[in-house]
C-alpha cells in the first residue's frame, strides 16, 4: 500500500510511515488540532529506490566512513543526482494525485520527510532530511516528493547514520503531505525545560508568521516560560523579531521584514502561553514523556504540527514518587567517582547491598534508585530532618563538593520547604549513629591507633571467610544464586557500625588538627601528615604492582615478554619466580579492575591487560625499588610533618596540652585515615566472588540456547536471572536487546550530580572563587604546583602514563591507581577532598586538582598545563 491517511495510522505504524507521519497519525486519532494530510508509504520509496537500483545504491554507501568528510560529499552528490533526474514510479504518481485530489487540490500543502529512525526516544533526526512548504499544484507536488525521497542521502543525513550506528539500509523514508496551514503565529514548544531539565516548566519560542523558519535559526523568537503546576507565565524574554516567513500565494514562502512597532512586542500573551502549555502537557500524557511541539495559531486557533520525544533530557529516577513532595537525589556515581553508565544487574546488586528503605518483592532500596545507568540517592527525608538536614550538604563537600552547591540551591529555596516530604525521624538516625558515636570516641582517644588497620583487616578478612564458606555450601546453579542474593541483602548491616567509626575518626582527626593548629601551623603541613600512610589497601596494591616490575627486572625474558607483548610469563625461562608473585598478587587483587563497582567490567583475573600495561610503563621508566624508596620518603616527610604540628603547639600558655593533643591526634589521622579505602575492598572482594556466580548461571544459560554471549546476562537484574531459572521457558533475548539499545544511549548523557523529581539538575559550578581569566576552577585536594604535559586517559586499559606527565582523567578509583606511578600531578572532572583520587594524590604528594568540570573535554594529551594544587585551578598554558 503506497497510500494512508492520517486517520488510518497509529504510532505502531512507524515501520511504514516514519517518525513524523507516526505521530501525525497518532494526535489526529487522539483528536489533538492536527492538520489533515496523508502518507506516502515506505513502500513507495522502495518501489523509487527499486527503480534507482538499490544494490548500487547502498553498495556506494557501503564505502563511506564517518570521518572521511570529502567521501561523504562525492557519493552524497552522485546518489542524490541520479535519484532526481528519476520521475516518481508511475503507480506511485497515481495514488498520491488521487488521494491529493480528494483533500482538496486547491489547497496549499507542506511536504515534509518522515525516516523510520526519526522522533525515537534515543534519536530525533531532526532537521536531517527535507521539508517543502506552501506546496501548490501537480507537478510541485510529485517534485516535492521525489526531492523528500533524495533528502535521505544528503551530506548531513548519512553523517548522522553514520555517528549513530543506524545501517544505510535499516532506515526507510516515509513522506508526510499536509494540508498548509498559513498561521500568524507559530515556533516550538518544549513541554520540559530542555536547558535546566525541568519537567514542570514548558518552555515556548514563538514568532510571527511560519515556524520553520524559526526551526532554521532564520528568526529570533519570543521565549515563555509556564510553570505546569500552577499554570502561570513565570518567565517572559522579548526578542528583536526583524524577520517572518510568509506563504506566497501560488506556491513557495518569502522573507518579509517585521513593522518596526511590532519587532518588540509580546507575540502571545498569557492566556495564550498557557493555553499552549496545557494542550503541550495534553500531548505528553498522551505520550508518556516530555514532548518537543511544532505549532501555529491561525485566526485564534491552535494548530499541532508534529510532536517527537526530547533526547536530550536526562531521565527521571524510577519508580517515581508517589507523594507531591520535591524529591532530591544526590549521585551515587559521582560519590564513588565512576560516573559512566551501569547495566541492570549492577543496579540491582548496589540496590540489593544497600540496607535503607528495603521494599518487597525484590528486596531493592526504594531510596537507591537507577536513571540512564547511573544509581541516584534520594536523601530528601534527610534534608527535611530538622536536626541534621542543613548539614547534610557538608557532608557531600568532602565527596564532591559540587554536589554540595547543587543540594544548597535546591534546600535553600521556598518550593523546596512548599512540598516538603516526611522528615526521616530524629529517633531512626539516633538509633543508628549513637554506636557509631560511641565508638568513633573510643578510637579518638582511648585505643592504640597503630592497631587500626590490622583490627579492620582481620574483620574484612572474617566477613569474606564467612561469606565465601556460605556461596561454596550452596548447590551450584539456582540454590547458590539465591544464597549469594541473601548474603547481599544482609551484609552491609553486619559490619558498617564497625568500620564507619574507623573512617570517620581519621577524618575527624584531621579537622581537629586544623583546628587546634589553626593561625600557628603551615597548611602544608596539615597536607603532608597523609603521606607515606602504612595500610591502605589501594597504597599496597600500587606498591605490590611495583614489586611485579621488580621481579620482572631480575628475568630478562620475563621483561623482554612484558615489553613485547610477547608469549605468556609462566612458560619463558626464568619465568616461574614472576608468574608465582603474579598469582599471588592475582589472589589478593584479582577482583579488582577500573570502574570496578559495575560488576560487569571483568576483573584482572579474568583480562589482565591493564594491569599489564602499568607493569610494562613501570619497567620502561621506574628503577629497581624506587617505589618503596619513594613511599618510605614520603613516609617519612609525612611524619616530620606531625612533628613540626606538635612543635608549633607548644607555643603558649596552654601549649604542653596543646602539644599532647596534637600529637594523639596525629598518630590518630595516620592510623586510621588509611583504612578508608577498606569498605570498597570488602565489596569489591564479595562482588568478585558474587560475579563468579552470575558468569557461571551465564554460562549454563548460553550452553541452554537462552543466551547468545555470556555478557548479555549483565542486562539482567538479580531476580530477574533467579526467574530465569525458575522458569526455563521464559524468553530472554528481546529485553535484553531492549536493554542494550538504552545502555548505547545512556553513554552519550551526561550524568548531573543532582537532579529533582521535577527532573531539574541545578547549575553547579564556584562561584565568587578568584581564579585566573581562562584557567578551569576545580577544588584543591592536594597541595603544591606543577606544571608538565596533560595525558588525558578515558579507558586505563590502553594506556601508559609517562614519568613527569599530569594525568587527565574523567574519574579515577583503585584500579586506576597504578596510573599515579609515574604521574606529576592530577586533574579530574569529579571527586572531593576524601575521594580516591584526591587520597592517593596526598599520599603520592602530587598536586591534584578535582571537580573539575569537563576537564577531559578542554585539555587534551601532550597540552602543556599548570595545576595550582593550593588554590584548585589548572591553567591552560600556551603552545611552545
Amino acid at each position: 500500500m503506497y497510500i494512508l491517511n492520517f486517520r488510518e495510522i497509529c504510532a505502531a505504524d512507524l515501520p511504514v510511515v516514519g517518525g513524523k507521519g507516526a505521530n501525525l497519525g497518532e494526535m489526529a486519532r487522539a483528536g489533538f488540532p492536527v492538520p489533515p494530510g496523508f502518507c506516502l508509504t515506505t513502500a513507495a520509496f522502495g518501489r523509487f529506490i527499486a527503480q534507482a537500483g538499490a544494490d548500487w545504491l547502498y553498495g556506494r554507501l557501503d564505502q563511506v566512513q564517518a570521518d572521511d568528510l570529502e567521501t561523504v560529499r562525492q557519493i552524497g552528490q552522485e546518489i542524490r543526482d541520479r535519484l532526481q533526474q528519476m520521475a516518481v514510479p508511475g503507480d506511485v504518481a497515481a495514488a498520491v494525485l488521487a488521494t491529493w485530489r480528494g483533500q482538496g487540490e486547491q489547497h496549499a500543502y507542506a511536504v515534509r520527510s518522515s525516516a523510520t529512525a526519526e522522533d525515537l526516544p534515543g534519536a530525533s533526526f531532526a532537521g536531517q532530511q527535507d521539508t517543502y512548504l506552501n506546496v501548490c499544484g501537480q507537478a510541485a507536488l510529485l517534485e516535492a516528493v521525489r526531492n523528500c525521497w533524495a533528502s535521505l542521502f544528503t551530506d548531513r543525513a548519512i553523517l548522522y547514520r553514520l555517528q549513530n550506528g543506524f545501517a544505510h539500509r535499516d532506515v526507510q523514508l516515509a513522506v508526510v503531505v499536509q494540508r498548509m496551514v498559513l498561521p500568524d503565529i507559530s515556533g516550538i514548544l518544549f513541554t520540559a525545560d530542555p536547558v535546566t531539565n525541568h519537567r514542570g516548566l514548558a518552555t515556548i519560542d514563538a514568532s510571527y508568521g511560519l515556524g520553520e523558519a524559526l526551526v532554521a535559526g532564520l528568526v529570533s523568537a519570543d521565549l515563555y516560560k509556564v510553570d505546569k503546576r500552577r499554570w502561570e507565565v513565570v518567565e517572559v524574554q522579548v526578542r528583536d523579531k526583524q524577520l517572518a516567513v510568509r506563504p506566497v500565494p501560488g506556491g513557495g514562502t518569502v522573507q518579509e521584514e517585521v513593522p518596526g512597532d511590532l519587532r518588540q512586542t509580546r507575540v502571545l500573551p498569557d492566556e495564550q502561553a498557557v493555553a499552549l502549555a496545557q494542550m503541550g502537557a495534553r500531548i505528553e500524557q498522551h505520550y508518556g514523556r516530555p514532548q518537543d511541539i511544532e505549532w501555529a495559531i491561525e485566526d485564534e486557533a491552535i494548530t499541532i504540527l508534529q510532536t517527537r520525544p526530547i533526547t536530550s533530557l536526562f531521565p527521571l529516577p524510577e519508580p517515581r514518587p508517589e507523594d507531591d513532595a520535591l524529591h532530591v537525589y544526590a549521585s551515587f556515581n559521582h560519590a564513588q567517582v565512576m560516573t559512566d553508565p551501569m547495566p541492570p544487574m549492577a543496579h540491582s546488586i548496589w540496590r540489593t547491598l544497600f540496607p535503607f528503605g528495603k521494599i518487597p518483592p525484590d528486596g531493592y532500596s526504594s531510596v537507591m534508585l537507577p536513571a540512564a545507568g547511573r544509581l541516584y540517592i534520594d536523601i530528601t527525608s534527610l534534608l527535611h530532618n530538622p536536626h541534621i538536614g542543613r548539614r547534610i550538604p557538608q557532608v557531600f563537600t568532602v565527596g564532591d563538593p559540587l554536589i554540595a552547591d547543587g543540594l544548597q540551591q535546591i534546600i535553600g529555596r521556598a518550593e523546596f520547604k512548599e512540598r516538603a516530604a516526611k522528615p526521616v525521624k530524629t529517633r531512626a538516625i539516633a538509633r543508628f549513629m549513637l554506636p557509631v558515636l560511641l565508638r568513633i570516641g573510643a578510637l579518638l582517644w582511648l585505643r592504640r591507633p597503630e592497631g587500626g588497620v590490622p583490627a579492620v583487616s582481620a574483620l574484612i578478612g572474617r566477613i569474606e571467610q564467612a561469606a565465601r564458606a556460605q556461596l561454596a555450601a550452596a548447590a551450584p546453579g539456582l540454590p547458590r544464586l539465591q544464597t549469594g542474593q541473601q548474603l547481599l541483602d544482609r551484609v552491609f548491616l553486619g559490619w558498617v557500625g564497625h568500620l564507619i567509626p574507623y573512617i570517620a575518626t581519621g577524618v575527624m582527626a584531621r579537622v581537629l588538627l586544623a583546628r587546634l593548629t589553626r593561625g600557628c601551623a603551615d597548611p602544608a603541613d596539615l597536607a603532608s601528615i597523609q603521606r607515606g600512610l602504612s595500610g591502605n589497601v589501594t597504597t599496597e596494591m600500587d606498591l605490590q604492582v611495583g614489586d611485579l616490575a621488580d621481579v620482572a627486572r631480575q628475568s630478562p625474558s620475563v621483561a623482554a615478554w612484558l615489553l613485547a607483548q610477547d608469549g605468556g610469563p609462566a612458560a619463558l625461562p626464568g619465568g616461574p619466580e614472576f608468574w608465582q608473585a603474579w598469582q599471588r598478587f592475582l589472589q589478593t587483587y584479582g577482583m579488582r579492575c577500573p570502574g570496578e563497582i559495575d560488576i560487569s567490567r571483568p576483573r584482572w583475573r579474568d583480562d589482565p591487560r591493564s594491569l599489564l600495561q602499568v607493569i610494562r610503563g613501570n619497567l620502561q621508566t621506574g628503577e629497581m625499588g624506587g617505589h618503596r624508596r619513594h613511599h618510605q620518603q614520603l613516609a617519612a616527610e609525612g611524619l616530620a610533618a606531625g612533628e613540626r604540628l606538635v612543635q608549633v603547639a607548644r607555643r603558649g600558655f596552654l601549649g604542653p596540652i596543646r602539644a599532647r593533643l596534637v600529637q594523639r591526634l596525629v598518630r590518630v589521622a595516620r592510623g586510621y585515615l588509611p583504612v578508608r579505602e577498606h569498605p570498597k575492598f570488602l565489596f569489591i572482594r564479595l562482588l568478585g566472588h558474587i560475579r563468579e556466580i552470575i558468569v557461571e548461571t551465564a554460562d549454563s544459560l548460553v550452553a541452554a540456547g537462552r543466551l547468545d554471549h555470556r555478557d548479555d546476562v549483565w542486562y539482567l537484574e538479580l531476580p530477574e536471572l533467579i526467574q530465569a531459572l525458575e522458569n526455563p521457558a521464559e524468553e530472554l533475548r528481546p529485553r535484553i536487546r531492549q536493554r542494550q539499545a538504552e545502555m548505547a544511549r545512556y553513554r552519550r548523557l551526561r550524568p548531573p550530580r543532582v537532579i529533582t523529581s521535577d527532573g531539574e539538575i541545578p547549575a553547579v559550578g564556584y562561584a565568587g572563587r578568584d581564579v585566573p581569566a581562562g584557567a578551569l576552577p576545580g577544588s584543591p585536594v592536594s597541595a603544591g604546583v606543577v606544571e608538565g604535559l596533560a595525558h588525558v586517559v578515558h579507558d586505563p586499559t590502553q594506556e601508559i602514563l609517562a614519568k613527569g606527565e599530569i594525568l587527565v582523567a574523567p574519574f579515577t578509583d583503585p584500579g586506576w591507581t597504578p596510573l599515579f606511578i609515574n604521574a606529576a600531578g592530577l586533574v579530574m572532572e569529579v571527586g572531593g577532598l576524601m575521594t580516591h583520587g584526591s587520597v592517593v594524590a596526598r599520599e603520592y604528594g602530587i598536586p591534584a586538582v578535582v571537580g573539575v568540570v569537563e576537564a577531559t573535554s578542554h585539555i587534551h594529551t601532550g597540552q602543556r598545563i599548570r595545576v595550582h594544587g593550593d588554590k584548585g585551578y589548572v591553567e591552560l598554558l600556551k603552545e611552545g
